[in-house]
């Protein structure tokens, strides 16, 4: 492994565990993105995957953990992996935990990009990058990023001081020689094996919750190695970071996404930014873990989180995370559960497992029962089986009136999973009230299961003269 060092420090011991888990799980080869801080990586790294999943800003030191995409380009399929920036004066207190994260990156690719920039030219910094580099013993391609004209074009013939290879010249904000550099990274990557199948769709899971409260301290001991950069100071993810790999058979995708402050809080574009990118998590998410802190009472912020959760129709867990640092005694978990419950209405069909990342206590059981709720959230329940149950809640419990009408309930049928939704014929279903819609919630729950995900019920009018959700 390539030893990138400042100021004693080095690569860190990894912790181990016992789970059953594969970070292998890269059945393509690596090509990683490095590069001093504010040299265009994140942007090159959009542009390779023509996604905007990396967060681009002028400030840096924005990227700190590795973050991965997969790459088609002609017959080859590779993952490209975006990393924190290398500064040999940085301001930022995290930089040997970044650092830490390159080498990982390093280590497993198979060809490097080293991304500089023609706008300043060679600085200090990209010599002593292009020095530990050259220790690594792979493919590095050099690419001039910021390229954006013909002069800048010409004054990158200075590059070629680096020793490495022919500099590729791109400039990321016009979308040039991206194609190119593809053609160069694939020539030297392995030939492609035409006999690997595809792998099975991954659970998505995004990991949210306000900042501090462990996040990325669960991923780190579910992987058992220091994957994520943790810190005392909040704020310390920024981007919302994906990390695959197999447990008991299945594939996951974990999102790491940076703390969730409440709107007024927030005073400034780069976490306008990042917060956005972790509610898109959240909307393209199978589950998503929502974070509480067992030593801080719900905030308005996990409450507004939960309420997010809920609307999008997405699986969740809670996971109440610091649970060695409260002193308990028999009554403790229930006062804890009842009070949560209370707090979060929203999420009371919601199992919630009791966790701590510093111990490693039940965090495996987040996996476990991720499993359970991702069979519930894709269950199709049989037509009969569902028209049975209308009919007992019927019989326990007509609509109640509203005015002169009574709404009649004739028929209901699923018609999706990932959340299951049903829809009901029924004569005057706009006036069923919101309290019998969660009987029948709560019904089909007690006959069905469906732990841990939202249900959603759809109305048509038997007359078909009106409908309603």
């Amino acid at each position: 492994m390539v030893q990138f060092e400042k100021n004693g420090f080095s690569s860190r011991l990894l912790r181990t565990t016992h789970y059953d888990i594969n970070l292998a799980m890269k059945t393509h080869p690596v090509v990683a993105i490095v590069g001093r801080p504010n040299v265009g990586k994140s942007s090159l790294f959009n542009c390779i995957t023509k996604k905007r999943i990396a967060v681009v800003h002028d400030e840096p030191g924005v990227t700190r953990d590795r973050n991965y995409a997969d790459v088609d380009w002609g017959d080859f399929r590779f993952t490209i992996v975006d990393t924190g920036g290398l500064d040999l004066d940085p301001d930022d207190s995290l930089i040997d935990s970044v650092q830490f994260q390159v080498e990982n990156a390093i280590d497993e690719a198979a060809v490097i990009l080293f991304v500089v920039d023609a706008q300043t030219g060679i600085l200090a910094q990209d010599l002593v990058v292009a020095d530990k580099l050259r220790g690594a013993d792979k493919p590095i391609l050099v690419v001039v990023n910021k390229s954006d004209n013909e002069r800048l074009r010409n004054a990158g013939s200075e590059f070629y001081e680096l020793g490495l290879a022919e500099p590729f010249y791109v400039s990321c904000a016009h979308n040039r020689g991206i194609g190119e550099l593809l053609d160069e990274v694939t020539l030297n990557l392995p030939a492609p094996d035409t006999e690997v199948s595809e792998p099975p769709r991954s659970i998505k899971i995004a990991i949210v919750g306000r900042p501090n409260v462990g996040k990325s301290s669960i991923i780190n001991t579910i992987l058992g190695e220091e994957r994520m950069i943790v810190d005392h100071c909040p704020g310390t993810t920024r981007d919302a970071v994906n990390i695959r790999f197999v447990y008991d058979n299945i594939p996951f995708e974990l999102t790491d996404t940076a703390g969730m402050r409440r709107r007024s809080a927030i005073d400034d574009e780069l976490e306008e930014v990042i917060v956005q990118r972790a509610i898109r998590s959240i909307r393209q998410s199978d589950i998503a873990w929502l974070i509480l802190d067992a030593t801080q009472e719900v905030a308005r912020q996990d409450k507004v989180i939960a309420s997010f959760i809920a609307r999008q129709g997405v699986a969740s867990i809670l996971g109440v995370n610091k649970w060695d640092l409260i002193q308990k005694d028999n009554m403790t978990h229930g006062t804890f559960v009842e009070e949560i419950y209370r707090q979060l209405p929203q999420l009371t069909y919601v199992p919630a497992v009791f966790t701590s990342a510093e111990t490693g206590q039940r965090v495996r059981k987040l996996l476990e029962l991720s499993l359970t709720v991702h069979r519930e959230y894709c269950t199709r329940v049989p037509t009969h089986a569902l028209n049975e149950l209308l009919l007992q809640l019927k019989s326990a419990h007509q609509p109640p009136r509203a005015g002169k009408v009574r709404p009649t309930l004739k028929y209901m049928t699923q018609i999706r999973t990932e959340p299951p939704t049903f829809l009901i014929f029924a004569r005057y279903p706009n006036k069923i009230s919101q309290p019998y819609e969660s009987y029948l919630i709560n019904g089909i729950r007690d006959a069905f299961g469906f732990h841990g995900t939202p249900i959603r019920i759809y109305y048509r009018s038997s007359d078909a003269k009106e409908s309603r959700r």
